[in-house]
């Protein structure tokens, strides 16, 4: 009952998979840190991101602390009409939030429904304040509902799909011409 209530809600929230995975098929890695702090500008400019963020055995053992995880796919967002959209920095906030609000709202259901260990990770960077609170050492504004992304958590996100039977690939350029193009993946553990 409960993975059709969820699968439901990732559908409604414009999914265009929702799998179940086995934790043990959900794959870690160093290298996946390693492009992070080489590689991305917000490297330890977000709670959310490493080095605050899980590491890659911190995440392996909560993974096997789980029997059963969900791994969702969007494509684009629900509200793009045009591709390649006009404003591709927007476009990403818009789609990390809203991927992010949705799989958190998905482990809420979940918690609410008995399953007390249901967890989330979202999608990309933390996208909900312009600049983090880590700046002012008062600690992040939304601590409820902030979830560290999968590859901020050192998850390969091109092994875990491939091991779901999913598809996916390199974003080889910023020209979005359709949705498929712009892929993002979230995962929501239960027991």
């Amino acid at each position: 009952m409960i993975e059709e209530e969820l699968r439901r809600m990732a559908f409604d929230s414009g999914a265009s998979a929702f799998v179940k995975i086995k934790p043990a098929d959900i794959v870690t890695a160093h290298w996946v840190r390693l492009k992070c702090q080489f590689g991305c500008k917000n490297y330890g400019t977000r709670l959310a991101c490493p080095p605050y963020s899980p590491s890659p055995e911190e995440t392996r053992k909560v993974l096997d602390e789980y029997t059963t995880a969900y791994l969702l796919r969007y494509d684009g967002y629900l509200d793009f009409d045009t591709y390649p959209p006009k404003d591709i920095n927007r476009t990403m906030d818009k789609l990390s939030l809203h991927v992010c609000k949705a799989i958190y709202e998905m482990e809420r259901h979940a918690f609410l429904a008995g399953y007390y260990k249901a967890f989330a990770y979202g999608a990309h960077r933390c996208r909900k304040c312009d600049v983090c609170a880590l700046y002012d050492n008062k600690g992040c504004k939304f601590p409820v509902d902030t979830r560290p992304s999968l590859e901020s958590a050192g998850i390969d996100v091109f092994a875990t799909a491939k091991n779901a039977g999913l598809d996916t690939h390199v974003v080889a350029d910023r020209n979005i011409l359709n949705a498929a193009q712009l892929p993002t993946f979230a995962l929501l553990l239960l027991e």
